[in-house]
């Protein structure tokens, strides 16, 4: 059904190829994961599925890619539209119409196909992914985890041949992924589609996969199943974040307590190691971390809804101190983001306040709010307009009033941290994914303002990257900043985050430490917390929430 062979492309005015010398087979109804670190090449290898590289993508090229027996080089993106469904990175690219029903719609339209066939097509994607109940709503009012379920149902709608799915749950919370994997590989069964997806957590989606590619530097350096391949990267890992389970089973192998192939999925890690488990509970005294300074933001009572539509915020009140890292979680369309749009003043309460340091922000301008509280959105395009990677970063600091002589200095240390130095003259939207999210982010960072809002910063990084980004958060929070971290990604929380605030349908259902409310939602717990429920209460299981904490109570 696929075929690369020996393929290199080099996007033009680059001087590294994006892939090189790629060799690789995908046989019709194959469910492939390809994997790897962030600018490794696996955006570029999606876009040669429907021709987007080399028609709009332009570039240099070797070799040959066919999909469906027709070669990418010789057929236009168009030809490939009823044989090749996709899904990109940013749902937005893909959103045509002004609302949902529409924009499902709109693919078929272009089809011509009959009005009741579309009518019930559109009903279909609809009810596989849980939109019914948003049919009419304007694409402009979604969240973005919202936007990304409607650029897969438009996809599905059109019932392609080829499925291929760029990130397809890095917006959704840990329910709606898993829920969308099930749908998706109903539909695979059903329609013997040929699935292609991209993912860096790979313990939302390996389990479904009956193989796994890593890219690195645009070369394949594994393919085969899920199993032998993950059994490898837990011996030598290529940048990639390894499931919690496949390091637990790493870590028993280790301690030379039990050898075998590494497990997909929690059943498999039951079945092979659970009768391992410590005996023992670990101690953590509020995470040996001091407590919290003084209050940097405070939410009180805080409504807000969108012209007549029923509120979106109900009554949430909250602070924010100084040396928190504070995890906002919640289900997709709970209202996470226009909260923290409230923080520095884009939106103001209807009903309540929000106070910066004791500035009540109805009073105060969004400029001078951005001095203390730094926000990096969903989307990393609303960030990027210059014509650098280094001017991006120049006009915050600029428009901050740094002094000159400390601008080169802020740069340079703020482009190291983020690995953008090679990048430093590029421009920002010729990125990858991954990469334009690190330079939105050190567009804000740059500044060094008390508070940093940060909206799914990890959609994009691979797993090193992600845990620079941690490190230098729990830093900045130890120097007397605060974080506020608004995330789907239930790992990093139970590895980094002090607090979690958990919205349910615009209200706070949960607000305290991590190892408190993770462990007591069924939608946000951690794999390990799963895990160790075969042995202890749930109360008991509140003590695991990482492989680390599993090692503490072995030793």
């Amino acid at each position: 059904m696929i075929r690369f062979d020996h393929f290199s492309f080099t996007y033009a005015g680059q001087h590294s190829p994006a892939l090189r010398n790629v060799t690789l087979e995908i046989g019709m109804g194959e469910v492939v994961l390809v994997t790897g670190p962030s600018g490794g090449g696996k955006s570029t290898l999606c876009r040669c599925l429907n021709g987007l590289v080399p028609h709009f993508h332009g570039g240099r090229l070797m070799g040959c890619v066919e999909v469906d027996r027709l070669n990418i080089t010789e057929h236009q993106p168009r030809e490939f539209a009823t044989i090749v469904g996709m899904v990109f990175q940013d749902p937005e690219n893909q959103v045509v119409s002004s609302d949902v029903e529409r924009d499902i719609a709109f693919g078929l339209e272009n089809l011509g196909l009959e009005p009741d066939i579309i009518s019930q097509r559109v009903d279909e994607s609809l009810s596989l992914l849980g939109l019914c109940s948003l049919r009419r709503k304007p694409v402009s009012r979604l969240s973005g985890g919202e936007k990304q379920k409607v650029a897969l149902a438009a996809a599905l709608a059109m019932r392609p041949r080829v499925m291929v799915l760029d990130e397809p749950t890095s917006e959704l919370d840990p329910e709606s992924a898993r829920e969308f994997m099930k749908h998706l590989m109903y539909l695979q069964g059903w329609y013997g589609l040929t699935v292609v997806l991209t993912e860096h957590r790979l313990e939302r989606v390996a389990d479904f996969c009956n193989r796994i590619v890593v890219l690195d530097g645009g070369e394949v350096v594994a393919d085969g199943n899920p199993s032998d391949v993950l059994e490898a990267l837990s011996n030598q890992p290529h940048g990639v974040g390894l499931p919690p389970m496949v390091e637990m089973g790493r870590m028993f192998g280790s301690a030379g307590l039990w050898q075998g192939k590494a497990p997909r999925n929690l059943d498999e890690a039951r079945a092979e190691f659970g009768h391992l488990l410590p005996s023992g509970i670990p101690v953590h005294p509020l995470d040996r971390k001091p407590s919290a300074g003084d209050p940097l933001i405070v939410v009180e009572d805080l409504w807000f809804g969108y012209g007549k539509e029923q509120p979106v915020l109900r009554g949430i009140s909250t602070q924010v101190r100084a040396g928190e890292l504070v995890a906002l979680m919640g289900r997709n369309g709970s209202g996470k983001t226009t909260l923290a749009k409230h923080l520095n003043g884009l939106l103001k309460p209807v009903k309540g306040r929000v106070l910066v340091r004791e500035t009540d922000t109805r009073n105060a301008a969004v400029p001078s709010l951005a001095r203390t509280v730094g926000l990096v959105f969903q989307n990393p395009n609303d960030h990027l307009f210059a014509e650098t990677v280094e001017g991006e970063l120049l006009f915050t600091l600029k428009h901050m009033g740094v002094d000159e002589d400390e601008v080169e200095r802020m740069i340079d240390e703020t482009l190291a941290l983020f690995g953008l130095r090679q990048y430093r003259m590029h421009y920002s939207r010729d990125l990858s994914g991954g990469e334009r999210q690190r330079v939105a982010l050190a567009s804000v960072v740059v500044a060094r303002p008390a508070v940093l809002v940060l909206d799914e910063p990890t959609r994009g990084l691979e797993h090193g990257r992600k845990e620079e980004l941690l490190r230098f958060l729990t830093g900045y929070c130890g120097c007397g900043g605060a974080v506020i971290l608004i995330t789907h990604d239930v790992e990093m929380v139970a590895r980094h985050a002090d607090r979690v605030l958990l919205l349910d349908q615009g209200k706070v259902v949960a607000d305290g430490p991590k190892r408190f409310v993770l462990s007591g939602s069924e939608v946000f717990r951690p794999d390990v917390n799963v895990f160790v429920r075969s042995r202890f209460s749930a109360a008991e299981a509140e003590a695991f929430m990482t492989v680390d904490d599993v090692v503490e109570a072995m030793t």
